[in-house]
């Protein structure tokens, strides 16, 4: 497939287009290339001297769609612990309150039995 290119001084890719205009170069574009080059064009670098179109052979494997689903997945799973978290810091608080209440009882027994040895 052919586009048109513009690059800057070191052969980088600066912008591309589907059609001919004037200040763009016409290059061809490898079909297994394309998906890369959509997302990734300013990482590719044209070659004046043998007039072609590098891939620099180093590009994640994701793909931007792939990237974006992975990081929802994450911060669901992240936003599951903040709940479990919470859930448990309300629980602690419950039993926190509950043993106050029961070492209050046990003293007020305490006490009271202590009372009655004495009387």
């Amino acid at each position: 497939m052919f586009i048109y290119i513009k690059y800057d001084a070191d052969g980088f890719i600066t912008a591309y287009q589907n059609t001919e205009a004037a200040g763009y170069t016409k290059v061809f574009i490898l079909d297994s290339w394309i998906n890369q080059f959509a997302q990734y064009p300013d990482k590719f670098r044209y070659d004046s001297t043998n007039q072609t179109l590098l891939n620099p052979g180093n590009l994640p494997d994701l793909s931007l769609g792939e990237l974006n689903t992975k990081y929802s997945d994450v911060l669901k799973t992240s936003q599951q612990a903040v709940q479990s978290a919470t859930i448990l810091a309300q629980q602690q608080t419950v039993s926190e309150t509950s043993i106050n209440q029961l070492q209050k009882s046990i003293t007020e027994l305490a006490l009271s039995q202590s009372a009655k040895g004495t009387a």
